[in-house]
């Protein structure tokens, strides 16, 4: 199984033609929005999507964009928090968002190149990135920087891309799926699909705290370093030792990525194994996951057997709480799962205990473990324990692909825009096997030599 090839565009030759800023059609009271613990984890980091669209037939350009313009003032009433600005709360040390109106970035640009010299856009392209405004996912640009903003880009031959940059902190990957439900829904019939539920407070650590796990998944800052760790919560103790210490880090690192395909056949295989180590039901992400896990490790020689390795795996919390939080949350409503096993137990052990761990890291996500979760965060501005290993995000079923503006225009391909990161592996959709799915992983090449040859055996 050979590593897919990533489009060799690497220019788009894209060229800013105007930008402005829209407000929402309504100024609501200015407010500070409480951010749960989940949203602190992920302050600095910035997501980015595209959604490419084919050329829109006897409808001018112009009136596309003026119309969703509009869509996006009205839609941003109801996410007044999306127009904010963050802020750092010294008193209560944490963030939190500045509801002020301060607006959101839309730019128009074009690109030189047709949608055809693109590529598969199936096929992720860091190149892509140039489809959404800049943004800097080091710094949460406190104060005075967006932490939303949309660029649209249209093709030499009518088509046009429609990209966006989300600081992570405003919500995870289902909330801006339902977001763009909600945005497309108001332009096309002029009214939201559903009022979003905004009020994170629902997440807050419990008074008096109730800690009654130990958490393994984090530690304390107390106990590891910035060169170790990335983590958004060191900033709240030394923001300028902070980053320099991860710019050093990504000036250091030197890794390579490739895409892989993990096909149907071979997930059923992984799941087969894994029913021969007594494993009752193993689904299509944990088998596959179980796999690369094993053949990541065994690719890192320079480890020693007894050391070990913890996966970070997110989990969707909306449906485990008690009460479940209702679909219409706004937020981050995901937490990490996580498995341990030392280098020996990954190349000794059956798959199927492999994967048993994997199954324990989803199970213990209960109501009271996470709430006692977030309320150890409370107490220890905890960060993820990655040494050694690695954090996992699922993009395979993120859902998209439906997206439709006004006057019909469906999107061709809607995806995010991958970019580096050695501690982070992706799972992405398979764009020619609906059973499969695509691997995206990072690392130093001697490492992924050894990984590549790893990866094909079962």
């Amino acid at each position: 199984m050979a590593p897919s090839t990533v489009s060799s565009v690497s220019d788009l030759r894209v060229e800013r033609k105007s930008f402005k800023v829209v407000y929402p059609e309504k100024i609501k009271e200015r407010r500070a929005l409480f951010l749960s613990n989940m949203d602190q984890q992920v302050v600095h980091y910035v997501q980015k999507y595209v959604h490419f669209f084919s050329a829109p037939p006897l409808i001018p350009f112009d009136i596309i964009i003026g119309v969703h313009a509009e869509a996006l003032s009205k839609t941003m009433v109801a996410y007044d928090f999306m127009c904010g600005r963050l802020m750092f709360n010294s008193e209560q040390g944490r963030f939190e968002i500045d509801c002020n109106a301060a607006g959101v970035p839309l730019a128009i640009c074009v690109s030189e190149l047709s949608l055809q010299e693109l590529g598969n856009l199936a096929i992720p392209n860091p190149a892509f990135s140039q489809l959404c405004l800049p943004s800097d996912s080091s710094n949460p640009t406190l104060g005075d920087g967006p932490l939303i903003s949309f660029q649209v880009t249209r093709f030499k031959c009518g088509a046009f891309a429609l990209g966006s940059s989300v600081n992570h902190c405003l919500m995870d990957g289902f909330s801006i799926q339902e977001f763009a439900r909600n945005f497309t829904h108001m332009a096309i019939k002029g009214e939201p699909a559903f009022i979003p539920i905004t009020d994170r407070t629902c997440l807050k650590a419990r008074t008096p705290l109730q800690i009654k796990y130990e958490h393994e998944e984090y530690v304390k800052p107390s106990e590891t370093t910035p060169d170790k760790i990335i983590s958004s919560l060191l900033m709240r103790r030394n923001k300028e030792l902070w980053y320099t210490k991860v710019a050093a880090n990504k000036a250091s690192e030197k890794h390579i990525y490739k895409l892989f395909s993990l096909s149907g056949k071979m997930i059923n295989a992984l799941k087969m194994k894994a029913a021969d180590g007594m494993v009752k039901h193993c689904t299509s992400f944990v088998a596959a996951l179980a796999h690369v896990w094993r053949a990541r490790a065994a690719a890192m020689g320079n480890l020693k057997p007894n050391d070990v390795s913890t996966v970070h795996y997110v989990a969707d919390i909306r449906s485990r709480l008690v009460p479940p939080l209702p679909r219409e949350y706004v937020g981050n409503a995901m937490a990490p799962a996580y498995a341990k096993a030392t280098f020996r137990q990954l190349e000794e052990e059956p798959f199927g205990e492999t994967v048993k761990k994997l199954q324990e890291g989803v199970d213990r996500l209960i109501d009271e473990y996470l709430r006692s979760s977030i309320d150890w965060l409370e107490l220890y501005d905890g960060v993820p324990v990655l040494e050694n290993g690695f954090h996992v995000t699922n993009w395979k079923n993120l859902g998209f692909a439906d997206m439709e503006l006004r006057g019909g225009i469906k999107s061709l391909h809607s995806g995010p825009v991958l970019s580096g990161g050695a501690k982070v592996v992706r799972f992405l959709g398979h764009p020619e096997d609906n059973q499969g799915m695509q691997l995206y992983i990072g690392l130093e090449a001697s490492h992924m030599n050894k990984f590549e040859k790893l990866i094909e055996t079962i």
